[in-house]
């Protein structure tokens, strides 16, 4: 498979916010043909670092409320911030 999506990410930004497999390749993957509509609300169970939140609503536009509990809500909200999120 090509990653045309995930490999617009800097790797650099990938490796640091990963916790194992690289998870927007895996997202990538299932959610070839999707049927999801943009706008649609997620939820990212297990979100680590927010990687995979940011992906879900930069690649599919989808509303994505993230849940980790073993990272630090504010950590993520920043990161967010970077990312040019806006955060409810």
């Amino acid at each position: 498979m090509e990653y045309t999506r995930s490999n617009r990410y800097d790797i650099n930004l990938v490796r640091e916010k990963i916790m194992g497999p690289n998870p927007i390749k895996l997202e990538e993957e299932l959610l070839a043909d999707h049927r999801i509509p943009q706008g649609a609300t997620v939820m990212d169970l297990g979100s680590g670092q927010g990687l995979t939140s940011v992906f879900l609503v930069k690649e599919y536009g989808f509303r994505v409320f993230a849940a980790d509990l073993w990272s630090n809500p504010t950590e993520n909200k920043r990161f967010f911030d970077q990312m040019g999120l806006t955060t409810e």
